[in-house]
């Protein structure tokens, strides 16, 4: 597929923009960083207490599914024991 001479442009700018920024990468490392950590930081704490808080549900589903499995397996032994007293 040919490419037309708007996407040529865009990927020669991004080539110019990624190589500008490769090459002063310790001085925008050095200039950014401390507001790149802060960010990352936040974001990681957000995404720590949304999965936390994800796995509390999940945790809870499991427990009522496993509560519901065994009061069904209670009754059924309920009701074979029965069905043996009723059988002697």
């Amino acid at each position: 597929m040919p490419m037309t001479r708007s996407e040529a442009m865009f990927f020669t700018a991004g080539l110019v923009i990624g190589a500008t920024a490769g090459a002063n990468f310790p001085l925008l490392k050095e200039k950014f960083g401390p507001l790149l950590s802060g960010a990352l930081a936040g974001a990681g704490s957000a995404f720590g207490e949304s999965y936390a808080e994800m796995a509390k549900k999940v945790a809870e589903k499991v427990e009522a599914v496993q509560d519901a499995m065994a009061e069904m397996k209670q009754s059924e032994t309920a009701a074979a024991g029965a069905a043996e007293a009723k059988a002697t």
